[in-house]
């Protein structure tokens, strides 16, 4: 009697669900059988791809009618494949597998570069994932599917990502033959670089010398651009609101650091040829019985979380040229600790990343070659991208710029330094 596949699915090592790129992928693909089960060979591919499809209607002009034309494009980062059990050669004897559950390891690495953060979109996506296949003599093949999600870094803590974005708009309001006097908004970010999880400071100046009475607000927007056969199509999708109070005429409003709250989304993708996906706050004004007025402020949603400055941070001493002699400034110096024979502890670690589902939900992993109309796919079609996520965010606005040290070293902490530094180079 010929044996029954009870389950077949793969399993990654620590039930890991997120990997970055140059990582390692291993897991075991876990095959439970009933009696004894002939196969040829049993396989798993890894495989990564950003595809991209979508439809528009066109009209032939004549009584033939309308037609829809499809726009389709993939980018195919790599493709590997392992042989976990049996043989890839024709005319090989059949492999057996007895009674129970056996389990087979597999391991591959992911490129170094080159290779985009998942995504899921209205029109493509970017996605990744290991497929196993046990091949069955003179039967369908039976197949799993496991997708995961990598994140391609961008750390939000360099330089670019640190500053500020600001922008301005004024317009005027015209009623037949009547000019009013100018609405503005003048609006900015604390900076540029954001996570998921983490709010938006926004700052914003709104003055208003019109007759009519205004509301300020605030959006955080994602767009989607798709790319193929030479054209593009975009999808834009709101997230957040933060509204504020009405500001009645010959007024003016300010904005201190207003939080909007960034959920739990896509980091943003600027490294796919054939996908891109884009943030901005929109900060504007509604104006009743005319258009609205708006700035828009990109933004760029990273996977490193902001990183504020830690106490147990070494500042080291700095080094001085002149007339080739060096000499250290006593000011950088830091003062030596008092004498303590129990050593202190040690600066806390930093904890590292967590990972929160994308608000979309899951999706269907099915591709065309996935069709099951025979039953032989088994184990769970569905995937939940995870993004890096900031729990328990709390914004701390920036120290004031000040040229006052607010840790002064006096004249004598000075002096022992600077004899102690002397002391060592003899």
């Amino acid at each position: 009697m010929m044996g029954k596949l009870k389950s077949f699915e793969i399993v990654l090592d620590n039930n890991r669900s997120v990997f970055h790129p140059g990582e390692r992928v291993q897991g075991k693909c876990v095959v439970d059988v009933k009696g004894e089960l002939k196969l040829k060979a049993l396989k798993i591919f890894m495989r990564g791809l950003a595809k991209v499809h979508w439809t528009e209607p066109r009209s032939t002009g004549t009584r033939l009618g309308s037609y829809t034309e499809h726009y389709n494009s993939e980018v195919e980062y790599f493709f590997k494949r392992q042989t976990l059990h049996g043989a890839d050669i024709p005319d090989q004897p059949r492999e057996t597998l007895s009674d129970g559950r056996h389990e087979f390891e597999f391991c591959f690495e992911l490129p170094f570069q080159c290779i985009a953060t998942s995504f899921e979109g209205k029109h493509g996506n970017i996605r990744y994932w290991l497929k196993g296949e046990l091949e069955k003599p003179w039967a369908f093949n039976h197949k799993t599917k496991k997708a995961f999600t990598v994140i391609s870094p961008i750390d939000i803590n360099k330089q670019e990502y640190q500053l500020p974005v600001e922008n301005s708009v004024e317009k005027s309001l015209c009623c037949w033959l009547c000019i009013s006097g100018p609405i503005s908004v003048c609006a900015r970010t604390d900076r540029r670089g954001y996570c998921p999880g983490e709010s938006i400071a926004i700052s914003a100046d709104f003055e208003n010398h019109s007759s009519r009475t205004i509301i300020p607000y605030a959006t955080l927007h994602q767009t989607q651009t798709f790319f193929a056969n030479g054209k593009s199509r975009l999808r834009s999708t709101k997230f957040t609101v933060l509204t504020g109070l009405p500001i009645t005429p010959g007024n003016r409003a300010t904005w201190d650091a207003q939080l909007l709250k960034i959920p739990a989304v896509s980091p943003s993708i600027i490294n796919c040829g054939i996908i891109k996906v884009e943030y901005y706050v929109k900060v504007a004004l509604h104006i009743p019985g005319a258009y609205n007025l708006s700035v828009h402020l990109p933004i760029v949603i990273g996977t490193v979380p902001y990183r504020r400055f830690s106490p147990y941070m070494v500042s080291y001493p700095r080094v001085i040229e002149e007339v080739g002699v060096s000499y250290f400034d006593s000011r950088m110096l830091p003062v030596p600790p008092p004498y303590r024979e129990m050593s202190p502890p040690l600066p806390a670690i930093e904890a590292p990343p967590t990972y929160a589902e994308t608000y979309s939900g899951a999706v269907d992993i099915r591709d065309e070659d996935d069709d099951d109309n025979r039953g032989v796919n088994m184990g769970d079609w569905t995937y939940t991208p995870m993004y890096t996520y900031v729990y328990g965010y709390r914004y701390r606005p920036p120290p004031a710029y000040s040229e006052i040290d607010p840790n002064p070293v006096t004249e004598d902490q000075a002096s022992n330094v600077a004899e102690q530094s002397s002391n060592t180079r003899l």
